[in-house]
Formats: structure tokens, sequence, C-alpha cells
């Protein structure tokens, strides 16, 4: 399942992996494997696309997040350690935010409890000064949820 990409480079998670750490409701921690892949450039240029192209995985890491369903808040694991929230009311995008967190962290849910987590939940994105879905129904869609 992809979940974040830009050119040249996606980063898929890899569904089968999921792992639950903890389960006490409302909180609950997943881990998931994250698997990102590098296309060819050369590629791109003789055929002006990535697909049926050849491509390497460059790296494979685990991603914990932590939820609390009461308030729809999502932690997750830092590289350095350290927890952070994610916080719904920043730019969903690589400028002003991290578009790979919300549906990293909705994935690692869906597949451990087939159900979904933000659902209909509203962020507010100050670039566009406009609220938006967290998670958009063509997401949930591709997840079969």
């Amino acid at each position: 399942m992809i979940v974040d990409g830009r050119m040249g480079y996606a980063q898929y998670v890899d569904r089968s992996s999921v792992a639950v750490q903890k389960y006490d409701p409302p909180n609950y921690q997943i881990a998931i494997n994250v698997v990102s892949i590098s296309f060819s450039n050369d590629y791109w240029r003789k055929h002006n696309t990535y697909v049926g192209g050849p491509y390497k995985v460059s790296n494979v890491r685990t991603s914990v997040f932590r939820y609390n369903w009461n308030h729809k808040l999502v932690s997750y694991l830092g590289r350095d350690g350290i927890w952070r929230d994610w916080d719904i009311n920043r730019a969903n995008s690589h400028a002003d935010g991290d578009p790979l967190v919300p549906y990293t962290a909705e994935t690692a849910f869906v597949a451990a409890y087939n159900m979904r987590f933000y659902n209909n939940a509203m962020g507010y994105n100050p670039v566009t000064k406009a609220k938006y879905r967290v998670i958009n129904e063509g997401f949930y869609r591709t997840l079969g949820i």
C-alpha cells in the first residue's frame, strides 16, 4: 500500500508486518514496516513514466504509532527515540507536514483491527486556510474498508 511518493521515490507499507504492541482501549500501540523504493530516472527520461521500470528497495524500517481512540490522537516514535504527536491541524504535504504519518498510522490501524481510526475526522490546513479530511475516502476504498 503506497503511503507517500514523489518523483522517483515512494514509500509503501507492508500490511502483513503489522504488530499490535499494546491493546488497552482507548489506547493502542501498533508497529508496521515501511519500505522505501527508488525508481530509475533513466527509465523515466526514456519512457516518461516509472511504470514497468526498474526499481530498488533503498530502506525498510519499522514505524511505531500510539493511538488514543477517544481523542483521535496519534503519536509516532521518531528515529531519535522520542515520541511526537501528529497534529491534524497542519498541512498534509511535504512542504508543511509529513503525509507519511497519517496514512501509515491509518493503514496500521486498519490492518490490525479492520476498522477506521480517523474515519471522517477533519483537520485544518494553515497553508490553504481550509479544513480538510485527514484520510480521504479513496484511501479507505483502496484499503478495502
